[in-house]
C-alpha cells in the first residue's frame, strides 16, 4: 500500500510540471501578440500622417512598456510623402520566470522584434 501512494504521488508531481511548463510556454506567445497589435496600430497611425512622429513614438513606447516590455527601441520612417514607403522596426525584450527543471526556475529574456513596412496613403471618410 506505501508504495502505491508513493508512485501516485511521483505521477502527479509530473503531471503538475507538465501542466505548469505547459502554460508557461504560452505566455511568451501573448505577449508577442499584444505586441503585434500595439505596433500595427502605430503602423496605421504612420499610413495616415505620413511618418512616426516624437509623440507616437513615446506613445508606442509606453504601451509597449505597459505589456512588460523593457529596452525597447523604435525605429521607423519620419516622414514620408503619399504614396512612398515607410518602415517600423520594434525590438524589445520581454523578461519572465519560467521553470527549467523539476523544482527550478530561471528569469529568462526573450527578444522580440517586428518589422514591417507600408505605403502612406490617405483616408478619406
Amino acid at each position: 500500500m506505501p508504495a502505491k501512494a508513493v508512485v501516485s504521488g511521483i505521477i502527479l508531481i509530473m503531471i503538475v510540471v507538465f501542466l505548469v511548463f505547459t502554460v508557461e510556454f504560452f505566455i511568451p506567445l501573448s505577449v508577442k501578440s499584444d505586441m503585434n497589435m500595439v505596433c500595427r496600430s502605430a503602423l496605421l497611425k504612420m499610413e495616415m500622417e505620413g511618418g512616426l512622429s516624437s509623440g507616437n513614438r513615446s506613445d508606442l513606447i509606453e504601451k509597449l512598456s505597459e505589456i512588460g516590455l523593457s529596452n525597447i527601441t523604435v525605429e521607423g520612417t519620419e516622414q514620408a510623402k503619399q504614396g512612398e514607403r515607410i518602415r517600423l522596426r520594434v525590438e524589445a525584450d520581454f523578461v519572465y520566470n519560467k521553470l527549467t527543471g523539476l523544482f527550478s526556475r530561471t528569469d529568462v529574456t526573450q527578444r522580440m522584434i517586428y518589422q514591417k513596412t507600408a505605403i502612406v496613403r490617405k483616408v478619406v471618410n
